[in-house]
């Protein structure tokens, strides 16, 4: 729904959501993030760009912002998948959704921040980063939290959804190196009391959901 209340706009983002209400005005928003600062992105993907923002309560958010260029109906159904999702699961291993925003043409998903960032960062770049490659048990411990938040996903949750873009680049570490999956666009509901989902393929080459087989 779009944010047109005075009230909210006024309201703390952490009382926002409190009172069970996920949507956040885009001025609360620009005002975090000191207006989309380039200093402040953390990342860039097919969606738009990922900005840190901070509260006044000093607590950190990862603002994700879809570009103007890419509003296509391909790109308005995996921001509507993502709240969808995102608003019904709760998982110590899935990224929490804060909140979201819809005014005009602004399309804007609020996340918890992870300060060690993709997983992907840690395993391809980390010598260009200069970062401590990961060692072995936090690999193991990173592996088996995804475990953990897949597996809540596609069978433990009330509704099973398949996500179906599982990689070290939606994979977001804390600043304890524990994971959580990221990146809920192309998650799909499996239909209730079928073993297998039969749909179009989607997501990126060299993953597949083993639901899918």
């Amino acid at each position: 729904s779009l944010v047109t209340g005075v009230q909210t706009c006024a309201l703390p983002i952490s009382h926002t959501i409190e009172a069970g209400n996920l949507t956040i005005s885009v001025q609360v928003l620009r005002n975090v993030t000191k207006n989309f600062a380039p200093e402040n992105e953390l990342g860039r993907g097919g969606f738009g760009v990922v900005y840190k923002g901070e509260l006044d309560d000093g607590t950190k958010i990862a603002v994700k912002r879809m570009e103007a260029g890419v509003l296509s109906s391909k790109a308005l159904d995996e921001f509507q998948a993502e709240i969808a999702v995102l608003s019904k699961v709760r998982h110590r291993h899935l990224v929490s959704l804060l909140g979201y925003s819809i005014e005009g043409n602004e399309r804007i998903l609020v996340y918890e921040y992870m300060p060690e960032g993709a997983l992907s960062k840690h395993l391809f770049h980390w010598k260009s980063l200069k970062l401590e490659p990961l060692s072995w048990k936090r690999r193991l411990n990173i592996a088996l939290d995804v475990a953990r938040g897949m597996e809540y996903l596609h069978s433990l949750a009330h509704q099973s959804f398949i996500h179906r873009d599982l990689k070290s680049s939606n994979i977001l570490l804390g600043d304890d190196f524990r994971a959580k999956v990221s990146d809920f666009g192309l998650v799909k509901l499996a239909p209730d009391g079928e073993k297998s989902v039969v749909t179009r393929l989607a997501g990126t080459f060299g993953y597949l959901a083993p639901e899918y087989a």
